[in-house]
């Protein structure tokens, strides 16, 4: 509260000194406010401006429906300070709405992913705001007359620029989904491929068991048999698991993660149920939070002595699907607990880690749930609550 005050005293003391001449004003001050809320409340410069110009594309539009209320409702605007008043106070109303609705749009509207695209998009609103306001000063009489027609051209356009927009996103969903199928269509053929050519097998090893037979007798033949046969069982139990595993993607994932770990010497185990249910999440969303997640967990057991192990586990809790996934060690100090989700943040070098985490965190908040982070008995846990 205190840091927005801030920001609001500011932003207008600079808007008050600066008001001297009107173009002058709106760079100085919308640039004063965007500023301060980058560096008050660490936001990209980039993404404080989008915000920003949506917002004013929005008081645009909010304030010539405000003049067109007063107008029918109380007497002609003429602008002056009790007029001013009273559609302000329209304005709050309307602005108290929208805080109310914000949740409920937020968990269904995610624009991170395309904040590049929603920026050209509010740059070309804004350009029209930016007239308005220019014709508005200059002669305030032509918007007050054609005030019905200015709201719905406005209007027209956002609704164009929101239809184009939601319409590429959906565009850019599909080629994600196909990029994600492409690529997990080879590992899923590969998985074929595999109980393909244990079924080959399985003749020859028939033939071994059945020169064990010829070959031995009493308590050895015995011994080798159930040997033998053990060994073989746990290498077909491993591949039955994951054929039974409903989920394609999940399927694809498992048998990838067993693959890599047993390169990189690291004990694998999986508890998959099919009884999940996750609907607000896209495949390449859920994709990209196991991989994150697992690969994190394979990081970390970097350089670790002794036994290396991460383990998947998916059940239904309530209405949650869960995900935990658990590797052994305390990989993670507590001072870098709060710090782990944040964008950016990463305990190994580069510019380019530190948003794995972060990005799983959005994708499973984003549907209202949560993540959990724990360390239990000398693992670390993380525990995801996907409603």
């Amino acid at each position: 509260m205190i840091k927005n005050l801030f920001i609001i005293i500011v932003g207008s003391l600079v808007t008050s000194l600066t008001a001297f001449n009107v173009y002058f004003n709106m760079v100085v001050s919308y640039l004063t406010v965007i500023l301060l809320v980058c560096l008050i409340h660490k936001k990209s410069f980039f993404r404080t401006t989008l915000e920003y110009f949506s917002l004013l594309v929005f008081l645009a539009i909010m304030e010539l429906i405000c003049i067109f209320m007063y107008n029918s409702c109380v007497s002609k605007y003429k602008g002056d300070f009790s007029a001013i008043i009273i559609l302000q106070l329209l304005l709050l109303m309307f602005i108290f709405a929208i805080c109310y609705f914000t949740p409920i749009f937020k968990k269904h509207l995610n624009y991170d992913g395309n904040v590049k695209l929603l920026f050209c998009f509010v740059i070309n609103l804004l350009c029209y705001v930016i007239i308005l306001k220019v014709i508005l000063n200059s002669n305030m009489m032509l918007v007050l007359n054609n005030i019905v027609e200015l709201i719905l051209t406005i209007i027209s356009v956002l609704s164009v620029n929101i239809f184009l927009y939601f319409y590429i996103i959906k565009v850019e969903l599909e080629k994600k989904e196909s990029k994600l199928q492409n690529s997990y269509s080879e590992i899923l053929n590969n998985i074929t491929e595999d109980i393909r050519a244990r079924q080959h097998d399985f003749k020859n090893h028939l033939n071994v068991m059945y020169g064990l037979i010829e070959s031995t007798k009493g308590v050895e033949l015995e011994y080798n048999l159930k040997e033998y046969i053990c060994s073989l069982n746990k290498s077909m139990m491993m591949m039955e698991s994951i054929v039974y595993i409903k989920s394609p993607i999940l399927r694809a994932i498992v048998y990838s993660k067993l693959n890599e770990a047993k390169k990189r010497n690291i004990k694998f185990l999986y508890n998959i149920s099919n009884l999940l249910n996750i609907k607000n999440v896209k495949d390449y969303e859920l994709s990209e939070i196991l991989n994150n997640l697992i690969d994190n967990a394979f990081d970390a057991l970097d350089g670790q002595v002794g036994e290396k192990s991460v383990s998947i586990k998916t059940y239904l809790e309530g209405e949650s699907n869960i995900i935990e996934i658990m590797n052994s060690g305390i990989t993670l100090k507590p001072e870098n607990f709060k710090r782990i989700f944040e964008r950016g943040f990463s305990t190994k070098g580069g510019n380019t880690r530190g948003y794995g985490l972060y990005n799983a965190k959005k994708i499973v908040e984003r549907t209202g749930g949560k993540i959990q982070l724990s360390l239990e008995d000398g693992f670390t846990i993380f525990k995801l609550f996907i409603q």
